[in-house]
Formats: structure tokens, sequence, C-alpha cells
């Protein structure tokens, strides 16, 4: 039986459980991500690791999560660099981010699995990584709200250029590669252009 863990002590283990696999899946792949590896490196017994996650899966998934969170944080610093072109800036970032994830799909086997895994447990529902980006784009235009630089904005229908720029970056082949990016671009920027209110 799975030992059972004070609610500090899971915090604990599940960042410790999170850093240790998103090291193993840069290294090894989602595919031979094991988790008797895992769970050795981290120090606790295999059985325990099913109080964190029902299964490799979920893990991957949340890895996925895990590090777009900590690459947005890096972002959160530039804030003040967004205000005076606020629909640029966030074209700009969202543009880089998937050109970023494109580069990792079409290079390492780990994040095209990681995204066949991400497709086949969510069916094509997205809303868990959305709530990500969802939150992120709450922070930064709440940030220029206070700086007066718009009037509003709709962070769900932002939070579609992420998603849709990466589903358009994970089928790039699917285009004429000379006009991906100038489509990328305009899809990106037309998307933040509709759902900011200046």
């Amino acid at each position: 039986m799975a030992k059972a863990f004070s609610a500090q002590k899971r915090l604990e283990i599940k960042q410790k459980i999170m850093e240790t696999a998103l090291a193993l899946y840069h290294d090894k792949g989602a595919k031979t991500l094991s988790i008797a590896e895992l769970t050795r490196r981290v120090g606790i017994a295999q059985g325990s690791f099913y109080n964190f996650w029902k299964d490799k899966e979920s893990l991957v998934i949340d890895v996925i999560c895990y590090r777009s969170a900590q690459k947005l944080s890096t972002i959160e610093r530039d804030f003040a660099k967004s205000l005076d072109e606020p629909i640029q800036f966030l074209s700009d970032v969202i543009y880089t981010y998937a050109i970023d994830l494109k580069q990792k799909i079409e290079t390492k086997q780990s994040y095209k699995d990681a995204f066949k895994i991400f497709y086949k447990k969510n069916n094509g529902q997205i809303d868990y990584v959305k709530s990500l980006y969802i939150d992120f784009l709450i922070k930064l235009t709440s940030y220029w709200k206070r700086h007066n630089v718009i009037n509003d904005a709709d962070e769900h229908g932002l939070s579609g250029a992420f998603i849709g720029s990466f589903v358009l970056c994970f089928n790039a082949k699917q285009f004429d590669n000379d006009y991906f990016h100038d489509l990328l671009h305009i899809y990106i920027f037309n998307v933040v252009s509709t759902y900011i209110d200046k």
C-alpha cells in the first residue's frame, strides 16, 4: 500500500517529482520515462507515485503544463516592455512560444510523443492547458488596465491565439513552408487584435 503524506509533504514531493520528471523527460522522452526510475530518484516507493497521478501519461501532461508555467513566469518580468505596443508584445510572445514548440516537435521525439499523449488523453479538449494561458493572460491584461493602455480584453478569446498556434505548429507539415511563418504571424496578430479593446 502506498504511503500517505501530509499536505505539505505532498506539495514538496510533487514538486520534486515534476522537476525530476522534466529532466528525465528531456533525456529519455515520454515513451521511455520510467515510473520506477523516477520514484527511485525522488526517494519514494513506486506505489506512492499513484498518490499524485493515475498513470504516466497524466504525468507527461502535467510536465508540459509545468514547463509552460515556468516559461510564462519569466515573461511576467517583461510586462513593462509591453506598455507601448500591447498587441504587438503579446503577438510576439505567442509567436516565439509557438515557433519554439514547433522546432522541439520537429527535432525532439519526446515533444512529439507528449503532444500525441495530450491529444489522446484529452480527445481534442484543451481546457487543462487553456486555463494555464488564461491565468497568464489575466495577469497581463490586468497590468495593462492598471496602466491605462487598454480598455478591456477577452482572455478566453486570447487563449485561442496560444492554442491555435500550437495546433498549427503541430500540423506545420500540412502547410507550404515558405508561407507557414507568415500565416502563423497573421493568425496570431488577428486573434490578439480581435480580443483586445484599445
